[in-house]
């Protein structure tokens, strides 16, 4: 499938620490390098955005000629909001099917990004998730109010793959935040395929995060 990608690396890091975790090493590269280096790999990929604060502009292009040099890419400010953000870089996309990543998931692999593609195709998107393991209670003020059934319950990861025209229509609806692509879509009453993620394709969130991802890439040979 042919397609564009969006990478989203607007935040502000502020459970990371002082330091920027997009700009923290992971092995050599900025964690955010990681991102960028294996959608350039991808056949299919026409154009990437990657959307970052409106100060980091200049930062994020000088990487991303380092380490995604062979791309077509772009690199335009986002917003205050995750909707924000994800909108600015789709309006800078052409492809009917955009492939929507956190930049601070940097162990997604190709394998898994062509799965949610594919799962995409002739469908209003599909995103990445993983099937809950832990028992999962709703609290409200302290106190347990539910209970829900882990069986049907899926934690959503990226990369989410959206037809484009469909999540711009959903944005004009309302101008809400919303979690993720797929809730965004449900709008408009449309439903997204899910393609099984995986356990390693965390995101850096803390600094021990970067701890365990360092310890997934030396076990798959990324020293080497």
């Amino acid at each position: 499938m042919d397609f564009d990608a969006v990478i989203v690396a607007a935040g502000f890091s502020t459970r990371f620490g002082t330091t920027d975790k997009l700009s923290a090493d992971l092995f050599g590269r900025p964690v955010l390098a990681w991102s960028l280096a294996l959608f350039e790999s991808l056949p299919g990929l026409g154009c990437m955005v990657i959307v970052t604060a409106p100060d980091r502009v200049a930062e994020v292009t000088a990487m991303a000629g380092e380490w995604c040099p062979r791309a077509c890419f772009r690199v335009v400010p986002g917003g205050e909001r995750r909707r924000d953000s994800v909108e600015a870089g789709l309006r800078q996309c052409t492809a009917r099917y955009v492939a929507v990543h956190d930049g601070a998931r940097p162990l997604a692999t190709a394998d898994l990004v062509e799965r949610v593609l594919a799962a995409a195709e002739g469908r209003p998107g599909a995103i990445a998730a993983v099937p809950v393991t832990d028992t999962i209670k709703v609290v409200r003020d302290g106190v347990i109010t539910g209970h829900p059934d882990r069986s049907s319950l899926w934690a959503a990861q990226t990369p989410q793959v959206v037809l484009r025209s469909a999540w711009l229509d959903a944005a004009r609806m309302g101008d809400n935040d919303e979690t993720d692509d797929a809730a965004m879509l449900s709008r408009l009453g449309l439903e997204c395929a899910v393609a099984e993620g995986s356990p390693e394709n965390i995101k850096i969130t803390r600094p021990h995060d970067l701890q365990l991802a360092a310890a997934i890439l030396r076990a798959r040979g990324a020293a080497s």
